[in-house]
């Protein structure tokens, strides 16, 4: 089960991880003088507003019915976690 959720989050968290918006981002965040508080700054931002977006998704998709899907809400929240 913990397997199948990774393997289904892994594409996106591929894509997200090398997307060049955050990596230019960081290159001119730490090019600054106060670099060594500006990307750790960017870094948790980055990360909350990951985890907010997929909270809001995870709501508003929460209703849905899947047939596919099992009942259960844990898997989501699993894949919530490790997305």
């Amino acid at each position: 089960m913990l397997t199948q959720a990774i393997g289904d989050l892994l594409p996106s968290a591929v894509g997200v991880a090398i997307s060049p918006v955050p990596v230019i981002a960081v290159i001119l965040m730490l090019a600054t003088p106060r670099g060594r508080s500006n990307g750790p700054a960017f870094a948790v931002g980055w990360v909350a507003g990951l985890v907010v977006v997929s909270a809001v998704v995870q709501l508003a998709a929460g209703g849905a019915s899947d047939p596919d899907s099992s009942s259960s809400t844990g898997v989501e929240w699993v894949k919530v976690v490790l997305g």
